[in-house]
């Protein structure tokens, strides 16, 4: 060995310490290129980040708008023509959520004649709950501002139903709800005269509604 060696160091004329630190060099650098090919496969750790986004989903016909019938009898006196058609409603979601009412006009607009108004507070709604969801307070699944009274109507909004300590998420079958509506002149001939001021004609009243849903940032903080 030691004659290959001198040899070798006789051709190419290279002095003995020079060559063992070109030979360790070109050693070093095969087996870090050796390890880069056929390690680097497995030496590498892939991280994956995903961000899971809450899902909403409101499931009530489009263009919603409450319509009724109204004919004056007799002074102070009227005829409901068509009462207005309760709403069916569904929310879908993987988080907790909240539900406002609302109505895009301040005003029931006439049909037949647009110089008809009455006021949005002429009528009041309950939603009742029909779906699994229970909504019997803050220490149930959803909290429900108008289960035990009658609200009105109003164009700003107005915040309904809520989630309770048991949380509301879940599908149309546990959170599936009607909107009752009520005319707040029945029965009450005190309020009847604060809107007959209104002059209201015989004609159908509509007005267009707006049901609000979004996500319940505070979690179970009721």
């Amino acid at each position: 060995m030691k004659i290959f060696y001198d040899n070798i160091q006789t051709i190419i004329n290279v002095p003995t310490h020079k060559f063992k630190y070109i030979f360790t060099l070109f050693f070093t650098l095969f087996v870090v290129m050796m390890k880069g090919i056929y390690g680097q496969d497995i030496s590498r750790e892939v991280f994956a980040k995903v961000v899971l986004q809450p899902m909403l989903y409101l499931n009530v016909e489009p263009n919603l708008e409450i319509e009724f019938g109204i004919l004056e009898i007799n002074q102070d006196l009227y005829h409901v023509t068509k009462q207005p058609e309760d709403v069916l409603f569904s929310v879908e979601s993987t988080t907790n959520w909240n539900l406002s009412i609302s109505t895009e006009q301040p005003f029931f607009v006439g049909e037949k004649h647009p110089e008809h108004k009455i006021p949005v507070e002429f009528v009041g709604y309950t939603v009742e709950d029909l779906g699994t969801n229970w909504d019997n307070g803050s220490f149930s699944n959803i909290l429900n501002y108008s289960k035990d009274t009658i609200i009105e109507l109003s164009p700003e909004r107005t915040q309904i139903l809520t989630n309770g300590r048991r949380n509301n998420m879940g599908d149309a079958n546990r959170n599936s709800f009607v909107i009752h509506w009520k005319l707040l002149f029945e029965n009450n001939a005190l309020r009847m005269r604060n809107y007959s001021q209104f002059f209201m004609q015989d004609d159908r009243y509509k007005v267009n509604v707006q049901l609000t849903l979004s996500e319940t940032m505070c979690g179970t903080c009721n």
